[in-house]
């Protein structure tokens, strides 16, 4: 039997990160599985195939694989999806397309031509898919729904978050990699989550509060209201993925000691 790790890679939800992570743990194991499109599709019958091709692979990363999780004789998956305040996941875009660019994709052209208020105003007008209960779309539809998510794709979401065998909530990002690599220790012995956070888009030290505060005052208040609105299926996923990595942490056998060792070893080095 073929244990495999797969990180369902939402952009701008700690991803980076967790790439290094895998990167560190499994060495040439892992691997990243991605179309050339952002906002590109990989069936489970095309990640089957690549991991077919590539027998050596334990852990494989991608922003394009979607739920639910494969099924496949001589498989057996664990998946890994980290979840985020939605506020401050467009914050995180806004900054992360003006320092990295790509001409001709629609989010990045407007971040690079709009102040951050102006740049959520035109995303809610022109794409308004890209700041619509993102999350819950992702893990219910595979970010593949004609129409907004509604209760039932709530439900489906929050059905396969707590499901997951490796979940994480990004402001609570070292209660989830203690949770998570406890509960795979046994499979992925090798799997080691104390790792400095990577490709970080805000100012490091700053509080998500700070953050969301930073947004909203960029707003006119009429769009921030918008922006809540099309955002209450997420918020209400996320408060939910709070309790879930709370509840999976406080299982874990010496939490507090383990908290305070991952948060030394996974410190930014100094400048």
């Amino acid at each position: 039997m073929r244990f495999v790790l797969l990180h369902y890679h939402i952009l701008k939800n700690a991803g980076t990160t967790i790439e290094d992570i895998l990167d560190r743990s499994f060495g040439e194991r892992s691997a990243r599985f991605d179309t050339s499109d952002r906002e590109g599709y990989i069936s489970n019958a095309a990640l089957l195939s690549f991991l077919e091709r590539n027998p050596h692979l334990q852990a494989v990363s991608s922003h394009h694989i979607r739920y639910p999780v494969p099924e496949a004789p001589g498989f057996i998956f664990f998946d890994m999806c980290f979840l985020r305040d939605p506020i401050d996941r467009v914050r995180s875009m806004y900054d992360y397309f003006r320092k990295k660019p790509a001409v001709g994709d629609g989010p990045s052209d407007i971040a690079n031509q709009s102040g951050l208020g102006e740049f959520v105003a035109r995303l809610i007008e022109r794409l308004t898919y890209q700041v619509n209960d993102v999350q819950v779309n992702l893990l219910a539809n595979g970010g593949m729904a004609e129409q907004p998510a509604g209760p039932a794709d709530l439900d489906l979401a929050v059905k396969r978050m707590r499901n997951s065998s490796f979940l994480g909530v990004v402001d609570r990002s070292h209660e989830s990699f203690i949770a998570g690599q406890h509960l795979l220790a046994p499979v992925f012995p090798n799997l080691d989550c104390a790792q400095p956070p990577a490709n970080v888009s805000a100012e490091l030290g700053s509080t998500l509060d700070e953050r969301v505060r930073t947004l909203r005052d960029a707003c006119d208040p009429r769009v921030y209201a918008e922006l809540l609105r099309l955002n209450a299926l997420d918020f209400e996923l996320l408060n939910r993925a709070r309790e879930e990595v709370e509840r999976r942490f406080q299982q874990v056998p010496d939490q507090t000691a383990r908290l305070r060792a991952l948060a030394e070893r996974a410190s930014p080095a100094p400048a």
